[in-house]
């Protein structure tokens, strides 16, 4: 017997055959497809035609199957159920009834992690978020389901299967406690004179702070090597350290409100955020609900930060000889 090849089945008669054998009558199945009764006998020779079998016998005015027909019918019901639930549009998330536990992965910063949970339980009282720093693993972790969003610097190629919003560019600034004596004559020179405050992001390997030191040929002093932003605030207050930072760093709190802002003397690039999560969960609802409140967090704290550094007195450089 020849091998019935898939490609050449009319895939859309095993739907009409499946209606039959679930109603019994052509009658009734065409009723039921919305065709005549004429059209789904006519589906049903083909089927016979194609795999050879009689599959609905008429007898004593009744459709019995034949033992094909059964066994074909057991085969394919659970596929085209299957099938039929895939192509259905997603099931609506309502926030108010998750209970689900989110996971962002992102850089150490409390008030991005604050407000987000902040806006979620508004919507969503009974969720969670499980917050983890991000890491060389992060994009992997997406990709697996392991992690729903993450944000981080967009100085890097987009892995395959993420699907990324990048948020406007962030200027960078020096940050010091008020008073710091840098404020009195600040140059290169006096920038490269106080020791900094640097937070190592993972990954990070362009568009650095230390990269365009290099360029310029700049060798600072570094005081300490911190694992996260938050805090940074409270370590510039107690110290006389230089923070090279975006004004999102200082924000939460009251350590940030006692910094003063300088003008860096050279300029120094930008800091580019972007929200990533899996291409396929493009659609889906639950992750675009967070993803909205990801990005939503970040317009008002951007905002806040933009509104800060424009009440603040910036110190700038004067022309120096370094």
């Amino acid at each position: 017997m020849n091998e019935i090849q898939i490609r050449n089945l009319d895939l859309n008669l095993l739907l009409v055959f499946r209606v039959l054998m679930d109603e019994g009558s052509v009658n009734r199945a065409a009723e039921q497809l919305g065709r005549t009764p004429s059209a789904v006998s006519h589906a049903l020779g083909r089927l016979r035609d194609q795999l050879g079998d009689p599959l609905l016998v008429r007898v004593g005015g009744i459709m019995q199957p034949s033992p094909r027909a059964l066994a074909l019918y057991q085969e394919i019901q659970p596929i085209l159920a299957r099938i039929e639930r895939a192509v259905q549009p997603p099931a609506e998330f309502n926030p108010s009834k998750s209970t689900r536990i989110f996971k962002i992965a992102g850089p150490g910063l409390d008030i991005v992690a604050t407000e987000v949970v902040s806006r979620m339980h508004r919507e969503a009282p009974e969720s969670g978020l499980a917050w983890q720093p991000l890491s060389k693993e992060t994009m992997g972790q997406i990709v697996s389901g392991e992690i729903d969003i993450a944000f981080g610097n967009a100085n890097f190629p987009l892995p395959a299967g993420l699907t990324a919003k990048a948020l406007p560019p962030l200027k960078r600034y020096v940050f010091a406690r008020h008073g710091h004596p840098a404020s009195n004559d600040w140059t290169t020179e006096s920038w490269m004179s106080w020791p900094h405050v640097v937070v190592r992001v993972p990954g990070a390997t362009h568009g650095t702070v230390k990269e365009r030191f290099d360029n310029l040929g700049l060798k600072r002093r570094i005081g300490l090597h911190a694992v996260s932003w938050s805090g940074i605030g409270a370590v510039l207050n107690n110290t006389d350290m230089l923070g090279n930072f975006v004004a999102l760093c200082l924000l939460g709190g009251v350590q940030g409100e006692d910094i003063q802002v300088f003008e860096p003397p050279e300029s120094l690039p930008d800091v580019s955020f972007r929200v990533m999560w899996k291409s396929e969960l493009d659609g889906d609802p639950a992750t675009r609900w967070l993803r909205n409140i990801v990005l939503a967090t970040f317009d008002t704290l951007i905002d806040e930060a933009n509104r800060r550094l424009a009440a603040s007195d910036i110190i700038k450089p004067r022309q120096s000889t370094c």
